[in-house]
């Protein structure tokens, strides 16, 4: 498969056949059939097209994934952790993500293809809200649990070098790089009339707090590092049955996955939510703590204890990556106009109002 190949239907309909597919769902039965009428293609970008189809096993239709990776002049680091989640890292997170029924290098030349039992993400079937996060946050747990520091050593060799770690050089190199890139956005975001207002009351503080950087509140990462989702948020979260009083929940697109501090999820799911839906603003103390006790809770339930107070390591991860990563692709976003900064705001007084309380000025 050539960078510029079609996918559509018919496409889709002459691989399965050439590759024989119809043998690959053992799990299912030895012999299913694809269901030509029903393809619906539910994505589709210059790296990758993701199709719900259905296949057919004596009078049983089931719905499955089929997510293609197109292939790119430069393989992006993060598609090929999402490729190598797939193949080798499901050995040790397959509960927690939907059962991978087939993964394909090669197909057509360069293309990998994945079928995956099919889950339904949240967003657009129910009206989220804090309340939701705590049906989320024990199988978020029982994630980090499984991989957490030493517990992380039996499956070292599933990961080997392909997984990025927080601590490895290659990702210190990264933050020093976003650490300049900061600076240089910040200065010229001044420069425009519209941001400007927004950011000179914090200019000074923000700009004083990176030139300390990269790194930030090393507490986070001696307390614990697990392997991370990294992007959650309600389209990466799937469940079977949203109308029961216990989700089965499953995590989708890995493509931010790491080792690194179990802190980072909380942060997206609940710090980067709330970020964005002010409406909360008044209860997020509120919602945050209790969350944050569940977290701990659950995590003390799978033999993992935490030696600081959770809700502080907490708040040191959130600023931690404001300041390491979040501030950076606001400013970006400003400066260039390739996205609303909607969160600007928001992480400048974060930064101001956490790094009080944490010491940190």
């Amino acid at each position: 498969m050539s960078p510029t190949s079609r996918i559509d239907k018919r496409f889709i309909r002459k691989t399965w056949r050439k590759m024989e597919f119809s043998k690959s769902f053992k799990s299912i039965g030895t012999q299913v059939r694809l269901d030509h009428q029903t393809m619906e293609c539910l994505k589709d970008s210059y790296k990758s097209s993701i199709w719900k189809l259905e296949i057919i096993h004596e009078k049983n239709r089931i719905p499955i994934i089929l997510k293609i990776s197109k292939p790119l002049e430069k393989d992006r680091p993060e598609s090929t952790v999402e490729k190598n989640i797939y193949r080798k890292g499901k050995k040790a997170l397959q509960p927690f993500m939907p059962l991978v029924y087939k993964t394909k290098r090669n197909v057509n030349g360069r293309g990998f293809w994945v079928f995956m039992e099919y889950i339904e993400p949240l967003k657009g079937r129910l009206q989220y809200n804090p309340d939701h996060f705590d049906k989320i946050i024990p199988t978020l747990a029982k994630l980090h649990s499984s991989t957490m520091n030493e517990r992380f050593k039996q499956y070292e060799r599933l990961f080997g070098d392909w997984l990025p770690q927080f601590s490895s050089n290659v990702m210190r190199e990264e933050r020093k790089s976003i650490n300049k890139l900061t600076l240089y956005y910040l200065d010229e975001a001044m420069k425009n009339s519209n941001f400007k207002k927004m950011i000179n009351p914090y200019y000074s503080l923000v700009k004083d707090l990176l030139q300390r950087g990269p790194d930030y509140f090393p507490e986070v990462v001696h307390e614990g590092c697990s392997i991370i989702h990294g992007d959650l948020h309600t389209a990466n979260i799937a469940a079977y049955n949203v109308k029961e009083k216990s989700w089965k929940i499953k995590f989708i697109d890995w493509e931010g996955a790491k080792y690194a501090p179990c802190w980072f999820d909380l942060v997206n799911l609940i710090g980067v939510f709330l970020s964005y839906r002010r409406e909360w603003e008044d209860q997020e103390e509120v919602i945050t703590r209790r969350c944050v006790q569940l977290y701990a809770d659950e995590m003390r339930r799978h033999g993992v204890i935490f030696k600081t107070d959770p809700f502080k390591l907490y708040e040191m991860a959130f600023l931690k990556r404001i300041l390491e990563k979040g501030l950076y692709l606001q400013l970006n976003w400003a400066v260039t106009g390739k996205k609303e900064a909607k969160l600007l705001p928001v992480y400048l007084e974060k930064i101001k109002v956490l790094g009080k309380k944490l010491e940190l000025y």
